[in-house]
């Protein structure tokens, strides 16, 4: 993740389906590591930041043991719950200097998590 490549909403929704599925592509094919995303959940790294600790970061990715997420320059996230198969993915501009805000983006984090739960 974290290329630099301009994608749609709906092709970062297709990458996601990859960790989403574990690891399993188009008619079944292997194209990822389900050992790896599983260990990515279990095993976290350190908490992402002190406003967000309910999240950690490894691996590249951001996780609570349950989802596996990646933002993109200004606003993008892409968030795979591997427990239902779902992603859920935002794609937005933020018109800052940053081109983050923190205090949009956990909220939003926090209710894609919920979304792909259900």
């Amino acid at each position: 993740m974290g290329g630099a490549a301009c994608l749609t909403a709906r092709d970062l929704a297709r990458h996601g389906l990859l960790f989403a599925r574990k690891g399993e592509g188009v008619e079944g094919r292997r194209v990822g590591d389900a050992a790896f995303i599983e260990e990515t959940r279990r095993n976290p790294g350190p908490v992402y930041s002190k406003t967000r600790d309910w999240t950690y970061y490894s691996r590249q990715v951001n996780t609570d043991g349950t989802f596996l997420g990646h933002g993109g320059y200004g606003g993008q996230f892409m968030l795979a719950n591997p427990d239902t198969g779902t992603v859920v993915v935002y794609f937005g501009v933020l018109e800052n200097k940053s081109a983050f805000d923190r205090a949009f983006s956990d909220p939003l984090v926090k209710m894609m998590a919920e979304l792909a739960a259900e």
